[in-house]
């Protein structure tokens, strides 16, 4: 009995000590463990996808359930092997961000959010798109047997890079000739069209390793057919009274029609000279109008209109014998009363 109580004695302490060891140790283990953080979402998108030098995009998204987070954005243009700094701001209350760019380049963009003890690292990753700046100044028409020169920039420089000028046919574009931008990344092209007619241009550039393909805007050239009145191509109807001849020419888009004697102002009352477009139509027109009258200049009220008179178209020139308008046999104004509508231009020359 005295040896086992002898041997209790001894065993308290020892428990006493280790429990202590223990209750020291255990928390002092579990601190060293730590916790695992929250997988984080985080979203991002740029808007517009594509944008034209120098325009801008906004990039976009938010981090789910880190209000007020840091956030930072790295930039990748092409032809870079490493990403660079590019920004940084701090998430709203309800995560959302957003960051402003510019690329000269197509360029990639990632978005970072470094992570805390509650919350994970995490990135998202967009791309924006570029296409050059193509800008053009064509003239607006020439004469056919004549040449222009097509000039145009483009932006950012691409010195010696080409550029193709389409022409749009039958709702197609195909490929009309291409010239090389000089040094200071501009193009100066002479072109000598070979037939008449409307063209609608346009000038682009393709793609290449830094920027999608660019196009400017289409832009029109009239290409005008030859003829005695210099009458532009793009008039469907044109009327020319010629004074001195005491003729009347009548245009469709340039080409000369039909012509007819006429008779004009007498002295005191001559035929203005001029550009004028007719304003109102009247049919029948009545007594010394004749079958019909189109009228040009409220001034005096000319016009252009039948006779009734018919013998004095029969004479010889000079034949002025109106108040200034432009008397035509009564068939004959007909026929040109049914094909101008109001608007068409007259030119009265010498």
């Amino acid at each position: 009995m005295l040896i086992r109580s002898a041997l209790d004695a001894l065993r308290r302490p020892a428990l006493i000590a280790i429990v202590a060891l223990l209750a020291t140790c255990v928390p002092a283990l579990f601190a060293g463990v730590a916790r695992a953080a929250a997988p984080t979402q985080l979203s991002a998108g740029a808007n517009p996808a594509s944008v034209v030098y120098p325009g801008s995009a906004a990039i976009s998204g938010a981090i789910v359930g880190v209000p007020g987070a840091g956030l930072s954005l790295l930039a990748r243009p092409s032809g870079a092997a490493d990403w660079s700094p590019a920004g940084s701001t701090t998430a709203g209350a309800d995560g959302a961000f957003r960051f402003r760019v510019s690329p000269a380049v197509i360029t990639d963009y990632r978005v970072e959010y470094a992570g805390d003890l509650d919350h994970d690292a995490a990135a998202a990753d967009v791309s924006v798109r570029v296409r050059p700046l193509v800008t053009t100044s064509f003239p607006v028409s020439l004469w056919l047997g004549g040449s222009i020169v097509l000039r145009g920039a483009v932006a950012p420089a691409h010195p010696g890079a080409t550029v193709t000028i389409d022409r749009r046919v039958a709702g197609v574009w195909q490929q009309l000739t291409t010239a090389t931008l000089n040094a200071d990344s501009r193009l100066s092209l002479r072109w000598t069209p070979e037939a008449f007619g409307y063209f609608r241009l346009r000038a682009r550039m393709d793609a290449d390793a830094d920027h999608d393909a660019g196009r400017a805007s289409a832009e029109l050239v009239i290409v005008n057919r030859p003829n005695a009145h210099r009458v532009p191509f793009k008039y469907a109807h044109y009327i020319v009274n010629v004074r001195h001849e005491y003729r009347l020419y009548y245009y469709e888009h340039g080409a000369l029609v039909r012509r007819f004697k006429v008779a004009l102002g007498r002295p005191g009352y001559r035929t203005p000279l001029g550009y004028f477009r007719i304003y109102g139509k009247r049919r029948p027109a009545g007594g010394a109008l004749g079958s019909c009258a189109m009228y040009y200049r409220r001034q005096g009220g000319i016009a252009i209109h039948g006779t009734n008179q018919p013998h004095l178209l029969r004479r010889s020139l000079p034949r002025d014998f109106s108040h200034g308008c432009t008397r035509m046999r009564n068939r004959d104004a007909l026929w040109l009363y049914e094909r101008c509508p109001v608007g068409t231009r007259v030119h009265n020359t010498r």
